[in-house]
């Protein structure tokens, strides 16, 4: 009786490819005491928040007004990620500009204007 096993084949060559998925980008953002600290996704929607109990003794008015100051940093940054991420997959400069996305400079003039100049 022959045995018509072959066992040097295998069923993978049929198999679907599957594709790693990337890790997801988070783009953070913290105020210069890291009292608070926000965490965009790559499509600038606010993934995490932290809050120290110092920052809580600060009042509510400080308190709301840096989580929002911090927030609208991690947003511009995630905008900031995709602008990078356009220009390593190839976007031309144009098409690039044409979304709005910040550039470096622009992002580091917002965190200047936001926290004030910080030593490099």
């Amino acid at each position: 009786m022959a045995d018509d096993y072959d066992d040097t084949a295998d069923d993978f060559d049929d198999a679907p490819e599957v594709k790693s998925t990337p890790a997801p980008q988070i783009h953070e953002v913290f105020n210069p005491d890291h009292t608070v600290g926000v965490a965009c996704g790559r499509d600038g929607e606010v993934v995490g928040m932290h809050i120290t109990d110092d920052a809580k003794e600060n009042g509510e008015v400080w308190l709301s007004a840096e989580i929002l100051k911090v927030a609208g940093l991690a947003h511009a940054k995630s905008r900031l990620g995709l602008r990078r991420e356009m220009e390593a997959n190839g976007a031309r400069a144009y098409t690039v500009d044409s979304f709005g996305l910040p550039t470096e400079g622009m992002y580091r003039a917002m965190e200047n204007e936001a926290f004030g100049l910080r030593p490099a």
